[in-house]
């Protein structure tokens, strides 16, 4: 392996840990009932499914194997998360895990990982300057 891409591994890993710790204990709350979520009535019986899905994306996401899999799933995740939180009406300057702007950067920092694992997605989206 490259020295190049060493070091983009090392890099997606730094990204990963943090991250996927997070997106368990989130959804693991939510597994088990601890979270204040479930106060909203409407989602109450959604919130075990929800965080079953979240913890199910983050352990797909942290294996290098399956993280592209695991990145489509949160994205479908942290996009619902984004239009929840908008939803609701909570602004760009609320509370750092309140607001919606925790999950886009979450969501930016899962396609970086993506980028950094497998520069050859990159190159796909390059113009070709030979035709």
């Amino acid at each position: 392996m490259p020295d190049t891409q060493k070091k983009l591994n090392l890099a997606a890993w730094v990204l990963v840990v943090p991250a996927t710790l997070f997106l368990l204990l989130a959804g693991s709350t939510k597994m088990l009932g601890a979270n204040p979520l479930t106060s909203i009535e409407a989602m109450a019986p959604w919130v075990f499914w929800i965080g079953l899905g979240e913890v199910t994306a983050a352990l797909l996401y942290a294996v290098p194997r399956t993280s592209i899999i695991g990145a489509l799933f949160l994205s479908a995740h942290l996009g619902g998360a984004i239009l929840f939180h908008i939803i609701r009406g909570e602004n760009f300057f609320g509370p750092v895990l309140t607001s919606f702007w925790f999950q886009s950067l979450m969501l930016l920092s899962v396609w970086v990982v993506v980028f950094l694992r497998y520069p050859a997605i990159v190159s796909n989206f390059q113009s070709d300057s030979s035709s």
